[in-house]
Formats: C-alpha cells, sequence, structure tokens
C-alpha cells in the first residue's frame, strides 16, 4: 500500500516541475528577447547618428546587422522601422551622390550642367536647400559671364579702332621709310666710294678684291693695296662640300670660297658677343641665303627650319649643345672651319636668316645661345615675348632640335635678348604654347603628341576615343564597347544581337563585357523544344514563371493542368501544388 502512495505522490510531482521549468524558460526567453529589443533600438539610435553626420553608408551596414538579428528576423519586432531607415538613408546617399557630382561640375565652372545636376535633386531631400542656393550661385555665374563677354566685345570694338589708327600711323611710317631708305641708299654709296685707309681703293675695290679696309697692305708685302697687282696675295678657293638631312631627305652642297675671305675675318680684331657677328650684308652669305631660299621655296619647306638643319648639320659639330669660348667667330670663320661652339653656329643662323629678310634675336643664357626668329603667335612651343613681337627659340647646335624646342637647363631662366635689327637688349623669361593638332586617327579629336583632346586648344583631356565599331583608350589601347570605356571588349565575349543590353558567349548571356556575371534570360530550349531555358532553370512558359521540376509535366489530355508522375494527379501549377478536381 506503501509502495502504491509513493508512485502516485511521483506523478503529481512531476507536472509541477514541468510548469517550473517552462516558466523559467519563459523567463529567460523574454530576459533574453528585452535585452536584443535594446539592442536594436541602439543600433537604430546610432544608425540615426550617423546619417545625421551624413554617413549613410556606415547607417545601411549597422541596420543590415539590426535585419540579421533574431527579435527582427523571427519576431518581425521594428522591421518596418529598420527597412524605412534603410530606404530613407540610401535616398541620402543618391542624393548626396548627386549633390556631390554637381559640385564637381560647379568647381569646374561648368554652370549649366551644375545647375541640370543640382536641379536633378528633389525636394524633400536633405540637400535640396543647399542645392537650390547653388542653383541661384550658378545662376549668377552665367549673368557675370555675360556681363564680361559684353565688356571684352566692347574692348575688341576699342582696340579695332586703335588698331585702324596704327594702320595710318604704319602707312605714314612706311613713307618715311622709303624716304629714308633712299637716303640710306646714298649714304651706302658714299661709303661704297670711299677710301677708309688711304690704299687707294675704294670699299667696293676692297671688297671686289678681298683686301682689308683698314690695313694698307692687306697681303703684308709692303706694297699699299692700290699699287698691288695681287693686293690679297693671289690666294687660293677652298672647296666646300656641305651634307645634311631634312625631313627625311638628304641633301648635298658644293661650294668654293676664296681664302682671301676666310683671312679678312680671321684677321679682325675680337670683340664681347654682340651683333656685329651677324652679317647679313656680307655677298657670301647672301648667296647662301639665296640657295637656300630657293630650294625650301621650290620643295614648300619651312624656310627658318631648312636653314637651321643646314647649319645643325654643319660637320664636327657635336649633337648635343655646347657652350661659349672666349673667341667668337664671324659666320665666315665657322662656314670656311666648320665647326664652332653654341655662339658661333648661331651667328651664322642669324645672318643667313637676316639675309631672307627674317627678323632674329640673339638669346643668351649663362654658358649658352640660341637664336629667336620672329614669327606668327599660333607656332606651338617655347618664344620670348618683346612687346607684341614673338621670337621663337631655335638651337643651332646638334641635329634634331625642331622650332620653339628649348633645352631643358634654360626653361626657367630669363634670357638676355639681342634684338638684331636695332642691338635693343631685353631680359625675358621664356612663353610657351602647348603643341595641338587635329587627330589623323581619331576625327573630331586633338592630340598634342601625348595626349588626345576633344577640344581644339587641346584643354579638355579625354581618355575614351570612337574607334571604328568600338571605343579605345589611347593610354592603355584597350577596347570597349561603350563611350565611357567601361564595358571592355574580351575575346569570346560580344555584344548580344537577339537580348540588346546583354552579352553572351555563344553558350549563355551574361550582365558585363568580360562574361563573368551570368544572366538571367529566359530563351526557347535548344535541348527541349517546348520549353524555355534562363541559363539555370528550364520552364514551361516563355516568361520563364512556371518551372519545370522532374515529377511534374504538362498534361497532354488536359490542357492547363499538370500532371504529377509520383501521384497520378492533376494540378494547376507547374510546381504540382495546387491540386486540381478533374
Amino acid at each position: 500500500m506503501k509502495e502504491k502512495m509513493k508512485i502516485q505522490k511521483g506523478f503529481i510531482q512531476i507536472p509541477l516541475l514541468i510548469t517550473i521549468a517552462v516558466s523559467i524558460t519563459g523567463i529567460l526567453v523574454g530576459t533574453y528577447g528585452g535585452l536584443e529589443y535594446y539592442k536594436i533600438s541602439k543600433i537604430i539610435k546610432e544608425a540615426k547618428q550617423l546619417a545625421e553626420g551624413e554617413k549613410y553608408e556606415e547607417a545601411i551596414k549597422k541596420l543590415e546587422i539590426a535585419q540579421t538579428k533574431w527579435i527582427v528576423k523571427s519576431l518581425g519586432l521594428k522591421r518596418q522601422q529598420i527597412n524605412d531607415e534603410i530606404e530613407v538613408n540610401k535616398r541620402n546617399l543618391e542624393d548626396k551622390s548627386k549633390f556631390t557630382q554637381a559640385l564637381g561640375e560647379f568647381d569646374k565652372a561648368n554652370w549649366q550642367e551644375a545647375i541640370d545636376s543640382f536641379s536633378e535633386i528633389p525636394e524633400n531631400s536633405f540637400y535640396y536647400k543647399d542645392a537650390q542656393l547653388k542653383i541661384e550661385e550658378a545662376k549668377r555665374k552665367i549673368i557675370e559671364e555675360q556681363l564680361r563677354e559684353t565688356e571684352s566685345a566692347k574692348e575688341k570694338a576699342e582696340q579695332k579702332a586703335q588698331e585702324e589708327a596704327i594702320k595710318r600711323a604704319q602707312a605714314e611710317m612706311q613713307r618715311k621709310a622709303k624716304e629714308l631708305e633712299l637716303a640710306e641708299k646714298e649714304a651706302q654709296e658714299r661709303r661704297m666710294s670711299a677710301d677708309n685707309d688711304g690704299d687707294g681703293l675704294t670699299y667696293r675695290e676692297e671688297l671686289k678684291f678681298g683686301t682689308s679696309d683698314w690695313n694698307i697692305d692687306s697681303d703684308g708685302d709692303g706694297i699699299k693695296d692700290g699699287e698691288d697687282a695681287h693686293p690679297a696675295g693671289g690666294g687660293r678657293y677652298i672647296a666646300q662640300h656641305f651634307e645634311w638631312e631634312y625631313e627625311g631627305t638628304v641633301w648635298t652642297w658644293d661650294y668654293s670660297i676664296h681664302e682671301d675671305w676666310y683671312e679678312y675675318y680671321k684677321n679682325k680684331p675680337r670683340s664681347p658677343q654682340g651683333t656685329e657677328y651677324v652679317t647679313p650684308d656680307d655677298p657670301f652669305i647672301k648667296e647662301i641665303a639665296r640657295a637656300l631660299k630657293e630650294t625650301a621655296d621650290k620643295k614648300n619647306y619651312h624656310l627658318s627650319s631648312f636653314i637651321v638643319s643646314f647649319v645643325q648639320g654643319l660637320p664636327y659639330i657635336e649633337d648635343y649643345y655646347t657652350t661659349f669660348d672666349e673667341y667668337p667667330k664671324y659666320p665666315i670663320e665657322t662656314f670656311v672651319e666648320r665647326n664652332g661652339d653654341c655662339e658661333d653656329t648661331s651667328y651664322l643662323f642669324a645672318s643667313i636668316v637676316e639675309a631672307t629678310g627674317i627678323d632674329t634675336a640673339l638669346i643668351q643664357f649663362h654658358n649658352h645661345m640660341g637664336v629667336g626668329i620672329k614669327t606668327v603667335h599660333s607656332q606651338s612651343g617655347y618664344y620670348y615675348p618683346i612687346g607684341d613681337e614673338w621670337y621663337y627659340y631655335y638651337e643651332t647646335t646638334g641635329e634634331g632640335w625642331q622650332v620653339g624646342e628649348l633645352p631643358k637647363d634654360y626653361l626657367h631662366e630669363k634670357a638676355k635678348i639681342i634684338r638684331v635689327w636695332d642691338g635693343s637688349i631685353y631680359y625675358v623669361y621664356p612663353g610657351y604654347i602647348k603643341p595641338c593638332y587635329a587627330s589623323p586617327d581619331f576625327p573630331g579629336y586633338y592630340s598634342d603628341g601625348e595626349n588626345f583632346y576633344s577640344d581644339s586648344r587641346c584643354n579638355h583631356l579625354t581618355y575614351c576615343l570612337p574607334y571604328k565599331e568600338f571605343y579605345v583608350n589611347p593610354q592603355t589601347l584597350d577596347f570597349y564597347w561603350d563611350s565611357g570605356c567601361n564595358q571592355i571588349v574580351v575575346k569570346g565575349c560580344s555584344k548580344s544581337t537577339s537580348y540588346p543590353g546583354y552579352f553572351t558567349n555563344g553558350v549563355d548571356y551574361y550582365f558585363d563585357s568580360r562574361c563573368l556575371q551570368k544572366a538571367r534570360v529566359c530563351r526557347p530550349s535548344v535541348i527541349s523544344y517546348d520549353k524555355y531555358y534562363d541559363g539555370y532553370d528550364f520552364y514551361w512558359d516563355s516568361n520563364c514563371t512556371q518551372k519545370v521540376v522532374p515529377w511534374c509535366s504538362k498534361s497532354t489530355y488536359h490542357p492547363g493542368y499538370f500532371f504529377n508522375t509520383l501521384d497520378y494527379e492533376y494540378y494547376y501549377d507547374s510546381q504540382c501544388t495546387q491540386k486540381a478536381d478533374l
């Protein structure tokens, strides 16, 4: 009897223990849920603080972490609030991106593009007020530019009037110059007819015989030149052969010069470097200038560049720029000796160019000399401005130097400029015009020899150029499908003609031009004629909504229904889950 009572008492205690266990479990679950609820609330608060600081991406990451919590994912607590906060932060992030992009256009002074971009920001956006302020500021900038253009037009009109006045003044100056030229010719004739050294020969005769106009006994034989049958001592002709290259053509020229000319200049006293060493009036220099100009005109060559190639090509001149010495040579000396340093070749080049009627200037650095050629302002390269005149730099020593190409050691040095025609001296830093020419390979675009640009002044750099049916990045030489050079062309992956916007490798379809991100494109199956394939699964319909499963197929006896081969029943859907009453 006692054993029976103990058993009954044990059965009574079991429900009591179960009740206590359930209560404890409920308390623990409630406590854990409350703690999780507090954590979720704290995360939402932190996300709002991040959003107030415009750190939308960090806020979204925190909220997405909150979405994974148990009480949100399973119980749905605060799920809607979190989703709403994520959407708000995404919109704010998008608006911030638009605002930043618009600021970029604003900073580039692209006012209208900035206005258009700011206008895309909606009224309910956090950035709307700032965007409107920027729109007003951009409009003011546009008005200011229009006012500046109006003022510029006025200034141009005034400048034109001034230019007309200058032209009239120049015409008067030309008239007076002609009178002066006649007077100069008369003076020149008097000089040529004078016997300056009293040797019985006029200056014209001295030049004819090759005797000195400052030495009564040029050949040193003790007889005055005017009484000497061979005042220059007989002498001989020095044969000269020149060979140089210009624009891929090798040129040769043979000429002879009487040694008396060479000796005449060789014996002249030396003075510091200056324009007296530029001798465009020397008959021999004139002959060189005439011959070179005649060839340049016939071949349509750039005259100064052709002449400098001749000077640069003189034998025995080093192919790098040389420095000064203490014995400057006259051009005839350099020509006969066929060598010289930078100043010697500069004097020769300047003399020949001046003899063609082009103004030049000597350009002196602390240890080097070159020549400046007066030319139009549209030429690219380095130049030295003297008032409204620009003298483009020419390097005369060593082959290959082009017009406007300045040795790097002197790019930032203030040079001494000696204008040849009047001897005036200036100290000037070089200016520079970047080369810019139409690209023969990419019509409508321009190049400076290194990069490509969308404008004729080579200011707007571009890295994506149209080429046949593609686009090309000239820096990497990669080809792309789009004008932004984002969809790179790779072998085996091409644009789909059947499904625009997608790419294909011949088998599947992809979102990207590398055929890496596979896309679901619903298309007729090449395996099963009555099915469709999206790259992953088979379907019964052309919209790929009725997925094919192994045990469920279309009914041939009851069109519009599906038949389950496992239970031999008919269904409404392709998954055989909604049984039909047939």
